[in-house]
């Protein structure tokens, strides 16, 4: 009977087409067997905190992990790279990623990132889509922050601005605001008569150069000469003597109370607010020759004005002098700067004289008398005389 049972298992083996090949795969699979197993390797996958022992038969790291059922993403790190080959005992890092959204200026990107912090997300975020992010943008998270999911990071890149301020120019990164939020920023204090190169209103761009005057005010007391008048009266002397000093003048004092304006520590304005008189001056009375005639010998001679001169003689044959007139009693020699040629004069002590010579030595206040002899002359000698100018 048994016989007759494989008899009939052999013909239909022979007979039927979908026996044999179910045959053949089943060999197959008997074959192979031994050739898998002997190609499988253990390694270890540190995941979430825990080690997860795996068996894979992928030549690759990326490969092992993608058939090992851990939900892997291509932002996750891997250590070692993805393309490493594998070996048995091998041990994997797996430090998984977080979904983030990142948001640069209006730009919405919803991605994932495994950086250690913020700024790690940042720099590698920028590389993968092109961002060209910078150190100095804003954000709204501190860069040294962990990733945490869900977490939005909100990016504002950053404008160069010029900064005069405080005695100091620097280049200030700040995203785009008003001057006014700017100056807030950089913790620049406005005072109330502080002045600003832009509008507080005025949005912040490449470029700009913002220069912040500090301006104050400080009141100070003032005093100062107020200066003495000269006052001239009329004297009772021939017009031209020296003036003669009748009250000495004496500055008067003033007090002021000054508004002084400063930008920047140096003085750019002042404003008197008061002022008052603590001693008034006193004027310089000049007393002031004003006599044109006198009477001499009986007769009076008019003049317009007097001079106390240093008069001296000279007497000379066939005398020349400067105007070509002849040397002769009445002929005086004087300096022409001080009394023009051709003036007729009256010389105390002297009489009627005209001004019709020079000389080498008659300079300023000088006169010299003709006499007509040489006895006379020298009997005349120095004197001072008053001259009177007709």
């Amino acid at each position: 009977m048994v016989l007759d049972l494989r008899a009939k298992v052999l013909t239909k083996v022979r007979t039927s087409r979908s026996t044999q090949i179910i045959l053949s795969l089943i060999l197959v699979c008997v074959l192979a067997t031994p050739l898998i197993l002997w190609r499988a390797q253990s390694i270890e996958v540190k995941i979430d905190n825990k080690m997860v022992h795996i068996t894979t038969f992928s030549g690759t790291v990326g490969g092992a992990l993608a058939h090992a059922g851990l939900h892997i993403y291509p932002e996750d790190r891997v250590f070692p790279a993805r393309d490493t080959p594998i070996h048995p005992g091998m041990e994997i890092t797996v430090k998984r990623s977080v979904p983030i959204r990142l948001n640069v200026d209006g730009q919405i990107i919803l991605t994932r990132s495994a950086g250690d912090n913020v700024g790690d997300a940042l720099d590698s975020l920028s590389r993968r889509f092109g961002l060209s992010l910078k150190p100095t943008d804003e954000i709204n998270v501190a860069r040294s922050r962990a990733l945490s999911p869900g977490m939005e990071i909100n990016v504002r890149r950053a404008v160069a601005l010029d900064v005069t301020a405080d005695g100091r120019q620097w280049v200030a990164n700040l995203a785009p605001r008003t001057v006014a939020a700017a100056l807030k920023k950089l913790g620049l204090t406005l005072g109330p008569l502080d002045k600003v190169s832009l509008p507080l209103n005025h949005i912040i761009r490449a470029g700009d150069h913002l220069t912040l005057v500090r301006v104050t005010q400080k009141k100070e007391t003032l005093r100062t000469a107020v200066p003495y008048q000269v006052v001239t009266q009329p004297g009772n002397f021939p017009a031209g003597f020296p003036d003669r000093l009748v009250t000495s003048g004496v500055n008067g004092l003033e007090e002021q109370t000054v508004q002084v304006t400063l930008a920047d520590g140096k003085e750019v304005n002042s404003k008197v607010l008061a002022q008052r008189i603590i001693r008034p001056p006193v004027n310089e009375i000049i007393s002031r020759g004003a006599e044109t005639s006198v009477s001499r010998g009986g007769r009076v001679i008019n003049f317009r004005k007097a001079y106390i001169m240093r008069a001296t003689a000279y007497s000379q044959l066939n005398p020349e002098t400067a105007t070509g007139a002849p040397a002769q009693w009445g002929v005086v020699a004087v300096d022409p700067r001080v009394i023009p040629l051709g003036t007729r004069l009256y010389v105390e002590g002297y009489g009627e004289a005209q001004a019709l010579d020079t000389g080498a030595d008659i300079k300023g206040k000088r006169i010299d008398l003709y006499m007509d002899t040489p006895q006379a002359a020298e009997a005349w000698g120095v004197r001072s005389v008053v001259v009177y100018v007709k």
